[in-house]
Order: structure tokens, then sequence, then C-alpha cells
């Protein structure tokens, strides 16, 4: 079970500062001897107000960082000697990120998932073929890999890990503030470029990407490119997926279906089957973080939680789209937000690299298509494609409130002119943003967490929606 503060700290990771290239790292003198530095293994950014031991465990991983060096120096045609410094950037919630500097000035970034990461060998298999694809076949700027391994028990390390090109450039967060308008457009409209790349190579089947000999039993994967279906690709594969849904608050211990499916509905059924097994298998129902628990309110119980899922079940195939195009299964990067992004410092509309591909699935385009977490704000939300109103009154504002009312409504024509451009220029997309407006989506989306909380709420809604 996970403190409010812990899971703000999740939270925080989409906005201010996940593992990443940044400049702000924490410096570490290089020694001879690496694993007696103490910090390089445990979660060093921050304390958790509850159950603290359990939560730096999942966040501690023990390996031979004498042995990552020699990877990191090896990569590069170097040996350890060579390796000048380390360097530990600062602790995300599922990984620990390092950069290796070498005597020529070579850097590297080498990446060691956490416990908490995912299962064991899939998480590292699928991000490195995740972004092997997304760089050579849909044409994204992706860290190239230079060495990596998933089987922890077979590498000197003693870890999985991943050795990968340091991103040029600067992120996304340290410019962003001071970007114009019509700049931070320029960027909007390149992203676009990207999501409508992504686009490209639909798939049919749902999961998470894999090369094909990581996986037993398999003979590549099925694609589609101007509706035609192409030869099944050999070298890459669909298997199990990594996302988070699949392993948060514990789900990670259980066995159930992860995939992969042939077909949304099937992928959908899932999400239900699979919250009803962790309701009925886990020894403690996990604690909702929005519930008030004492006399006289609501009790929750494994039998109301899995009436509701299985009214889910029944109702499910009625939630779907009509509109197959927007049910396509597609590869998307799962968290786009300013961290992720790097951008040439002097040309900051000018993308040079997107990180963190881990977790990424092969899901239907409308569970991807929301807006890139860099455009979110705390107001109204954006609808359709008109221009929002200006704020009433605004000449009545003191210079405070009128900054702010400033400040937002640049906000929110930027949000809307995302939403127009792509309106314009992937109506598919736009249309799957669309359909994520409307209560077929939300019983969709809400379904996929009733293992925590909201199953009173989703019973009564399914009950209406079957009278109907």
């Amino acid at each position: 079970m996970r403190s409010v503060v812990s899971l703000f700290m999740k939270q925080k990771r989409m906005l201010s500062s996940p593992p990443g290239h940044s400049a702000n790292s924490l410096n570490r003198s290089f020694h001879t001897n690496c694993n007696t530095n103490d910090d390089w293994f445990r979660y060093t950014r921050g304390r958790f107000l509850f159950n603290e031991a359990q939560e730096m465990s999942i966040r501690s991983v023990k390996f031979n960082m004498n042995e990552l060096v020699k990877r990191a120096a090896d990569s590069v045609g170097l040996t350890s000697a060579q390796c000048a410094r380390v360097e530990k950037f600062p602790d995300g919630m599922f990984n620990k990120t390092f950069l290796f500097t070498m005597q020529d000035g070579t850097q590297v970034v080498g990446k060691v998932p956490n416990p908490n990461a995912g299962r064991a060998h899939y998480t590292t298999a699928s991000e490195v073929a995740t972004m092997d694809f997304a760089r050579n076949e849909l044409r994204t700027p992706v860290p190239k890999v230079l060495a990596w391994s998933s089987k922890a028990e077979d590498n000197l390390v003693g870890a999985e890990y991943i050795i990968m090109e340091k991103v040029a450039g600067i992120q996304l967060s340290k410019v962003w503030p001071t970007m114009g308008i019509k700049e931070r457009f320029e960027l909007v409209k390149t992203i676009c470029g990207y999501q409508k790349a992504w686009m490209s190579i639909p798939f049919t089947q749902y999961g998470s990407l894999y090369y094909s000999s990581d996986l037993e039993d398999s003979e590549g994967c099925a694609l589609i490119k101007g509706g035609l279906s192409l030869p099944t690709h050999r070298r890459f594969a669909v298997g199990p997926s990594t996302g988070r849904e699949f392993l948060d608050d514990g789900r990670i211990a259980l066995e159930f279906d992860r995939g992969p499916w042939n077909g949304v509905e099937q992928y959908k059924s899932a999400v239900g089957l699979r919250e009803i097994a962790c309701v009925q298998n886990m020894a403690r129902l996990p604690r909702s973080q929005l519930s008030l628990y004492g006399p006289g309110t609501y009790c929750r119980s494994r039998s109301k939680k899995i009436a509701a899922l299985e009214s889910y079940l029944r109702l499910v195939k009625y939630f779907l789209p009509t509109d197959p195009s927007i049910m396509t299964a597609f590869l998307w990067h799962p968290d786009l937000h300013a961290e992720n992004i790097f951008v040439h410092p002097e040309r900051p509309a000018e993308v040079l690299g997107i990180i963190d591909w881990q977790s990424s699935e092969l899901l239907p385009l409308f569970d991807h298509a929301r807006q890139p977490y860099f455009l979110d704000y705390d107001g109204p939300p954006s609808t359709g494609i008109d221009p929002p109103a200006f704020p009433e009154g605004f000449d009545k504002l003191d210079p405070a409130k009128k900054a702010e009312a400033q400040d937002l409504y640049l906000k929110m024509s930027l949000s809307a002119l995302y939403r127009r451009f792509t309106y314009s220029n992937n109506i598919t997309l736009f249309n799957a943003m669309e359909f994520r407006q409307t209560t077929s989506f939300e019983m969709l989306l809400l379904a996929q967490n009733l293992l925590i909380d909201g199953e009173a709420l989703y019973r009564l809604r399914c009950l209406d929606l079957e009278k109907e």
C-alpha cells in the first residue's frame, strides 16, 4: 500500500524530474571500486511517510557497478580504466540511471531497473525492442541502444541493464517557460508529426513489443501498411503487456492473462478478468487513497468489487467505439512530458530526442489519444477545435490576476491549437480523442482500477445502463 506522498511523487515523475539526462545530476567522483558507494544502489531522492521500509526496498537494487562501468566502456570500444567519471542521475520511481564519461569525452547512459519497474526479463527486453522499432521503423529520435541484458542471472552485472547513447540537447522543461506561443506551437506541430509517424504502422495484436528471440515460440508479428497486411516481421513480436496498470498495487506478483491479445474486446475483457483475479487472490486489498474509512462510511468488500467487474464484463462490448480505425493497435510513447523530450538549446522547437520508452504498449488508438503531458494545465479542459473564450472582465482585474488569467488563457489556447492541428492533419487521432470524452470510454477507463476503488459508483452506473 502506497502513502499519499509516494503517490504524489509517482505523479510528479511525469511532470518534473523523472530519470533522464538532467544537467543537475548528482555528481560522484569515480572510484576504482565503485561498489563501495551504497548510494548507487538505494533510493536517495526522498523519504516516505508511510511504509518506508517497503517503499525503499522496491526502489533499491544491488548490482556490480564495476562491471556496469566495464560494459559502458566496452559499448564505445574502450576499457573500464578509460572511464573517467560516473554520475548518478536523480532517482526515478522505477529505475537507477547513470552517466558514464570516458577520458576522451564520450558519454553514455546506463539504466538499471528497480524491482518495482516490472517483471524480470520482460521489462528490459520490451523496452530495448521498442526503442529499436521506434528509432528505425518509425523514424523517431530515440537513443541508440549500445548494449543490454534482460537476464540478470546471465551477466556479471548481476542485474538487468541498458547502455545507450546520451541524447543531445536539453530537456524541454528547461526552456518551455521562456518559449513564446509561436515557438511552442512549432514544437507541438513537431510532436504531432511523430504521432502521425507512430500511426503509419498498425499492428494486428495488442500487448507490448519484443524481439522474437526474447519470446518463446514466437514467429514474429503481423503489421499493416497502406491498408494492406505485410509479410510477418520476423525480427519483432508482440508479447505480454508491460504497462503499469498490469504491475502496480501488487498486480506484478499475481498470475493472470497479460497478453498478447488478438482483438480489442479480448484485450478489454482481460482487463476485467485481471482485476477479478487480483481481488480474489490478494491477501489484502490495496487501500484507496481517495476513500474515507470510519464508522458509518462505505465498506468495500471483495464481493462488491467482483459484482462491479462482472457488470463490466457483461457490458464491455457495448462500450467499444463503432469506428474500427480508432480501435487499431499502435505503438505509442507512454509518457510525453517535458522531461522526456530533448530539444535544441537555441532552436527549442527542434526535437533531438525522446527518452523513457519503458512500459510502452501496443494499445487501441483511443487508449493512446490524449494530448501530450507538457500541454496539461490546471483549468477548464480543452474540447472541440474552437479557441477558448478570453477571460471576462479582464480589464478590471488587478495586475497579478491579469497575469494569472493571461497565462491560463495562453495554455488553453495552445491546447486548442493542438486539437485543431490534429483535426486538420490527423483526423483519425482526433476522432479517438473525441471518443475519450464519452461515457463509454469513461466506463472502460474506470474499470481498469476497480481493484482499488470506485466499485459502488461503477455498479450503480452499470445498473442504470443495463436498464436502458
